[in-house]
């Protein structure tokens, strides 16, 4: 059941020539949308985009932090925060990508020393970038797949990687499938998390980029798994993947007028965390 109190501010993307954030719209041909859904009571606050794949000049990209920082060595690349690695992909619209592992995030004391840019890391899942896939998971992990065609596809990574694949992020599970939500009751499902999902609706040609602020009571009290499931769901989606959350959960823009990246979102450890790779859109 939808909150009785909830504001929606919506917004038309066009990132045509690099611009975003151009007004009001309503849906259109526009590449993408933006839109901010405030709920209270609970308090949830909620940032939908909507991008059209079926649009020639929009494109989906997974990006890796910093370079690779040991060769043949366990690590694949360096953290840096979204809105960094967005600005060097020149995205209009960002978000981070699949849960990760870093090096030394404790010292020799047992003080956390936290996910901060530059330590070297690893995604879990995962990751292709143009076609080159850089990182293949231990055991079968869901994962987002762009394919050379421009159409999202959920796998679970069970089978073998498509020879179609241009892009792959991967994510935790598979919330959404068939239009249906798929339950889960660990903790990690049924507590109220900040939160970066993505959805897909029947074609495979509209993606939903879904990002939930968290741990801010007065803000945003986070989702479930079922939650953002439902929320999904209410979005249009036939399927959706739930990728990295918590500090890292983050969506970038870039602005219209300044043509800079906005961090649209509130990041719960009140500034970005850095991350190992994003999901990112370009519009040319």
């Amino acid at each position: 059941m939808i909150n009785k109190l909830s504001h929606v501010l919506f917004l038309s993307l066009c990132f045509y020539a690099n611009t975003s954030l151009q007004g009001q719209g309503t849906k259109s041909a526009s590449p993408s949308q933006y839109q901010h859904i405030a709920r209270r009571n609970p308090n949830y606050s909620i940032h939908v985009v909507k991008i059209n794949l079926k649009d020639p000049h929009v494109s989906v990209h997974v990006a890796r932090g910093g370079a690779d920082p040991d060769g043949d060595g366990p690590w694949l690349t360096t953290l840096l925060p979204t809105s960094e690695i967005a600005e060097r992909e020149h995205y209009a619209v960002a978000i981070n990508g699949d849960f990760f592992e870093a090096q030394a995030t404790k010292d020799i004391e047992g003080k956390n020393t936290g996910y901060v840019r530059g330590k070297a890391a690893a995604p879990v899942g995962m990751a292709m970038s143009d076609g080159v896939l850089w990182h293949r998971s231990r055991t079968p992990r869901a994962y987002l797949e762009i394919t050379k065609s421009n159409v999202a596809k959920l796998e679970t990574g069970a089978e073998p990687v498509d020879a179609a694949a241009r892009e792959i992020v991967g994510g935790s599970q598979i919330i959404v499938r068939d239009s249906q939500a798929i339950t889960f009751t660990n903790l990690f499902a049924t507590a109220r998390h900040p939160r970066t999902a993505v959805g897909i609706d029947a074609s495979g040609t509209e993606l939903t980029l879904l990002v939930v602020d968290g741990r801010q009571p007065e803000l945003s009290i986070g989702m479930t798994l079922a939650e953002v499931s439902e929320e999904m769901i209410r979005q249009g989606c036939t399927a959706a993947i739930n990728l990295d959350g918590g500090g890292s959960t983050t969506l970038v823009c870039r602005d219209a007028k300044t043509r800079k990246l906005e961090i649209l979102n509130s990041p719960s450890d009140t500034k970005e965390r850095s991350v190992a790779d994003v999901l990112g859109v370009t519009v040319k």
